[in-house]
């Protein structure tokens, strides 16, 4: 008999492939590129600022450097979900307005298949799009007789994203290195609208334009990892290095503009995007088992990958990433000395170019892990406060509250198999 815990492992995986497809945001900014990139990790990590590529803990799934899949526990079967609300501020120079948005953000398990390998699989997301907004201008046209002005009152629109269905394996090659490697499936519609209506002070026609762009992604991605893992002082601490790569590649996309005004125009481009080179370096050092603190670098190569068959219309990403965790004592007998309590913060470069101005992105972020009495699962809460963009050069100032909510079930399957 199929065991009821799977099949309803299936189902929620089958109902988070259509709920995080159609996870929703609010910002203008996600109009440019291909929205907002999402951060790759869980909760835990998301709340040490969203380190990963030397994070590898046994009770954990660390999507960000599949190297960590085979430190799972032997006869462990991990599942974890999460979902999270943001409060956003947007500002200009001269108003502001509040927005929230709530999403599911992920789900994932992982399962051993010998002592020294492990594999994981889930939904997660890679980009957000979301806005509505308008403007309007005026400027003087030549005319003959009195000063002419034409207004130009502009509309845009968009919502969409991409997601993420993986499947990963991790190997111990030897003692103490690991490899690993996600596959990816991406799939998504990216969906944004622009009308401009041009009105004359004068008494000559009006004139009106709508377009409409639909980026319709299909497509596969990959990326590697290894960590290196060496005990210091007699075992008592841990330091762990790791690193992924993702090599530049097309996106399998059908891109489909569609021009109404005067005459309608309607084209199709087939494959005229590219996903960056994107390398990452980091580290984690466990102190007593108690202490943990961690540093991550990632660099994506945007420049050099094609946007409507051009390079050099997005911009290199920088980011990084530091965290700190501790629990006072994992083992012990109150349950207040096994609550996790972690920090962190991030800072990195936007790949998108907005009106020609280069842009950043900031955060710091506070967490708590509060572990179940009766097994290895665990409740881990995070919020998260940043900023993006600037009131300066006609631009918002975007800054947020994230709460994020993630639940870790450790289930003993294969030690129950075992004893029957």
């Amino acid at each position: 008999m199929i065991n009821r815990k799977i099949v309803a492992t299936l189902l929620v995986l089958v109902i988070s492939v259509v709920v995080v497809a159609q996870n929703s945001t609010n910002s203008p900014y996600t109009r440019f590129g291909y929205g907002k990139l999402v951060d790759a990790g869980f909760a835990r990590t998301n709340a040490m600022g969203g380190i990963g590529f030397g994070f590898r803990q046994k009770n954990t799934i660390n999507i960000i450097n599949p190297a960590s899949y085979s430190a799972i526990d032997s006869t462990s079967f991990l599942f974890e979900f999460g979902f999270s609300a943001t409060a956003s501020r947007f500002a200009s120079s001269t108003a502001n307005s509040t927005k929230l948005t709530g999403n599911i953000d992920f789900f994932a398990m992982q399962f051993p298949i010998t002592k020294w390998m492990g594999m994981s699989a889930g939904i997660v997301p890679y980009s957000f799009v979301g806005y509505n907004f308008n403007t309007k201008d005026s400027t003087i046209i030549p005319s003959n007789n009195d000063t002419v002005f034409r207004i130009n009152n502009q509309s845009f629109g968009g919502n969409g994203g991409i997601s993420q269905v993986y499947l990963g394996m991790s190997f111990n090659l030897l003692k103490s290195l690991s490899l690993g490697i996600n596959g990816y499936y991406m799939f998504g519609n990216i969906f944004n609208t622009r009308y401009i209506e041009q009105t004359f002070s004068d008494n000559r026609a009006n004139y009106s334009t709508y377009s409409t762009t639909l980026l319709r992604v299909n497509s596969f991605n990959t990326r590697f990892g290894l960590q290196y893992t060496q005990p210091l002082r007699d075992k008592r601490d841990v330091l762990t290095v790791g690193a992924i790569y993702e090599f530049q590649h097309k996106l399998g996309s059908r891109y489909v503009v569609e021009t109404f005004g005067v005459d309608t125009v309607i084209d199709t481009l087939k494959n005229v995007f590219e996903l960056p080179n994107t390398y990452g370096l980091g580290f984690t050092y466990t102190l007593d088992n108690r202490w943990m603190f961690g540093l991550d670098v990632l660099y994506q190569q945007f420049s050099k990958a094609s946007f409507h068959n051009e390079t050099n219309l997005l911009r290199d990403k920088l980011k990084v990433s530091a965290g700190l965790e501790f629990v006072n004592k994992p083992n012990g007998n109150r349950y207040i000395d096994r609550i996790a309590w972690r920090v962190g913060s991030k800072y990195s470069t936007s790949y998108a170019r907005v009106n020609n101005h280069s842009l950043s992105d900031y955060a710091i972020s506070l967490g708590v892990g509060f572990p179940f009495r009766t097994n290895k699962s665990m409740l881990n809460l995070h919020l998260e406060y940043g900023g993006f963009g600037t009131t300066k050069n006609n631009l918002l100032q975007e800054n947020y509250l994230k709460l994020g909510i993630n639940l870790t079930l450790n289930e003993m399957w294969f030690y129950k198999l075992l004893l029957k």
